[in-house]
């Protein structure tokens, strides 16, 4: 890890970068992917990740880094095809992510600030067939306001729909 140092040489400051720093990070990570019966698919995630700067300038040492991103994330998709009858290839898909809050300014000088925590849904109907594929899909289903960023503060998309039409050739 790079870390900032300021040195004095001839009675002059200079900012320089040191690659010499370290930062520590313990965690894990779970994944599910599950077809219990046919037709039915759920695809499961989760991942911690505790970080933190162990060899750094002081204003960040012992701190977590801005690049760690959040400590936990969940991620969760459920979908149903029918696979027989007059409907086969209908469909239907539920999930979502959530994400622990996110640190995005963490120092001595400026403080912390941190991004709040955000659970996301979305949903998906669709209809399969072998030449075609039609599907609508609803994204942020709750119309939540949320925001990402790693060091900068993105807002996301609002409730948004998606039709699309696929030609198979």
């Amino acid at each position: 890890m790079t870390r900032s140092e300021s040195i004095t040489r001839d009675g002059t400051n200079y900012n320089i970068t040191v690659q010499d720093g370290t930062q520590l990070s313990k965690g894990f990570e779970l994944s599910l992917n599950a077809n219990p019966i046919q037709g039915l698919n759920f695809v499961a995630g989760y991942s911690h990740n505790n970080s933190k700067m162990t060899k750094s300038a002081p204003s960040v040492e012992g701190r977590r880094p801005v690049a760690a991103g959040p400590e936990d994330m969940v991620n969760a998709w459920l979908s149903y095809t029918l696979t027989t009858g007059k409907l086969e290839g209908l469909g239907f898909g539920f999930g979502g992510n959530y994400n622990s809050e996110n640190v995005i300014t963490n120092t001595v000088a400026t403080g912390t600030f941190t991004l709040p925590a955000y659970t996301v849904l979305n949903a998906t109907a669709f209809y399969n067939k072998n030449r075609y594929r039609l599907g609508l899909k609803v994204d942020n289903l709750s119309n939540k306001d949320y925001y990402k960023g790693w060091t900068t503060v993105e807002a996301q998309m609002p409730r948004s729909l998606t039709a699309n039409v696929t030609f198979k050739f």
